[in-house]
């Protein structure tokens, strides 16, 4: 038990805290698709995990053992990431509906209901009105009592890739009772950090997953951010106001408990929200848009003491993972996927600083170079709406750039290009630099992931280049996602070969 040892949070210091939040506190030349069919799989050269993200559909469609034959024809996988529990398409369904489909698996698009991919076992959720998540998909198939034993056969390690998005599935029993509450006391559909039922759940999914099958490691994910960040950037076009949780009756206990004037942050989030509203449809202050947007911050410090109160309840649930399989199985490797937002976003970044994370076994920073070009120019032109409406687009990128600590870059040309391998390269020092040695970075680089046609697409040389370089900047292992359902093999067979030329000293 070293590892916990040495974490400044202990497993009945993580449950004093979750009493303590229910209370009130903060939680303070290339392969082509012949060649690669034509390949044999070979013993990898590095005992460094590396990794690849598959869901549920996959063996559904194409049989356990072909994707294992498939992914093991690189020679150099050794880890599934098995996308066990999500109601989110781009983990565990097949192609995104009107992309190109990859050259193996079920040509079809899905509609992905979600949940439990394995099965779970009543006596974990004792303690949780939130019991019946089994995934409907497959019918009572469970991927993991599948997969493992065929893998082990294999020699490959199973980790169960775990994940918390925006959107949980609106007809899971129970599930409105743990919803956050938006700015306009509406439900939405993503879970309350500090709701007691949604504690109880999360740890007792982690145990059971842990203690029923016979995984090497787990990994946790939270795409979501708080009230703060969902005010000034609308996402993909929503308004603003959509994501600006939570104010249930937990959270506003817990403010009360803090000291935070619950109608006063309130207040300030309406006028933020309508500030960000004017801004996307070019209604420029008098003063300006920073000077206003700033205004209403000192007026409001109930803004950020708020956004405070979200993000430790957040990373709360973190801890809640990690310790729950630490309890379940001590030898398990937990660790945490951290989202793209953190490498493009000064704001995210701040406030999920990998340091504070560094108590796992492991954290996977995605560094997706290929889509992140035009993921990166959406976050830009996102915040030039608002908070930095008083600069163009062009001069804004050149100020996050600098923020960020990355090279220049052209709008016009992001999303066609790609972010440069200088981002892979930084991105992974900094990430190491971070945790400093304290816990293992695993680089998550992407391969085909769905992009506008008119966007960079992925190609073997693509996704040779983003792991040779995260390797040569230090990277301890590495993770292919978003899911093999979605990748070519050429191309999962070019970031396989990199890997075998950095270990055998020809990168």
């Amino acid at each position: 038990m070293e590892k916990e040892t040495k974490h400044d949070i202990s497993r009945r210091d993580f449950v004093q805290s979750s009493l303590a939040l229910g209370a009130g506190a903060i939680i303070p030349s290339m392969l082509t698709k012949a060649s690669f069919a034509a390949a044999k799989p070979v013993k990898p050269k590095t005992d460094n995990l590396i990794g690849i993200q598959v869901g549920a559909i996959s063996f559904i469609d194409e049989g356990v053992n072909k994707v294992l034959d498939n992914i093991q024809e690189s020679g150099q996988i050794n880890t599934l990431f098995l996308a066990t529990f999500t109601y989110d398409s781009g983990i565990a369904g097949r192609q995104i509906a009107g992309y190109p489909f990859p050259d193996h698996g079920k040509l079809e698009y899905q509609d992905l209901r979600g949940g439990n991919f394995a099965t779970p076992h009543p006596q974990f959720y004792k303690n949780t009105i939130l019991k019946e998540t089994k995934a409907p998909d497959h019918g009572d198939w469970d991927m993991l009592a599948a997969v493992i034993p065929e893998a082990k056969k294999r020699g490959l390690k199973t980790y169960v890739f775990n994940q918390d998005s925006f959107t949980w599935h609106k007809d899971v029993p129970n599930i409105a009772r743990l919803q956050e509450t938006g700015i306009y006391g509406q439900p939405v559909q993503s879970c309350c950090d500090l709701n007691p039922d949604y504690i109880n759940f999360i740890s007792g999914m982690t145990k059971d997953i842990c203690s029923s099958y016979d995984i090497d490691g787990l990994m946790w994910s939270s795409e979501r951010q708080g009230p703060f960040n969902n005010a000034i950037a609308p996402f993909k076009g929503e308004r603003p106001s959509a994501r600006i949780t939570c104010f249930c009756e937990h959270h506003r206990k817990a403010a009360k408990a803090a000291g935070i004037d619950v109608n006063r942050a309130l207040e300030g989030y309406h006028k933020l929200v309508d500030f960000s509203n004017k801004s996307t449809m070019g209604q420029r202050p008098v003063d300006g848009y920073f000077a206003e947007f700033w205004r209403i911050m000192t007026d409001y410090p109930e803004i950020l003491a708020y956004e405070k109160l979200w993000t430790a309840g957040n990373h709360a649930t973190y801890a809640n993972v990690y310790h729950s399989a630490k309890e379940a199985k001590p030898s398990i490797q937990a660790g945490f996927h951290i989202w793209h937002s953190n490498s493009l976003s000064p704001f995210t970044k701040a406030e999920m600083p990998y340091e504070r994370l560094a108590y796992a076994d492991f954290i996977k920073p995605v560094i997706y170079n290929i889509v992140g070009g035009s993921r990166y120019a959406g976050y830009i032109n996102s915040n030039a709406s608002t908070v930095f409406g008083d600069l163009s687009k062009e001069e804004y990128l050149k100020v996050n750039n600098r923020l960020m600590n990355y090279e220049d870059m052209d709008l016009n040309t992001l999303g066609k290009e790609g972010m440069p391998q200088d981002y892979v390269a930084k991105e992974t020092k900094r990430a190491l630099d971070s945790v400093q040695g304290k816990t293992k970075i695993y680089a998550g680089l992407d391969i085909d992931i769905p992009n506008a046609a008119k966007n960079k697409q992925t190609t073997p040389e693509d996704a040779y280049r983003s792991t040779m370089t995260a390797l040569k900047a230090g990277a301890q292992g590495i993770i292919f996602a978003r899911k093999y359902s979605e990748m070519k093999l050429p191309n999962i067979a070019g970031g396989a070969k990199a890997v075998k030329d950095f270990y055998e000293g020809k990168g």
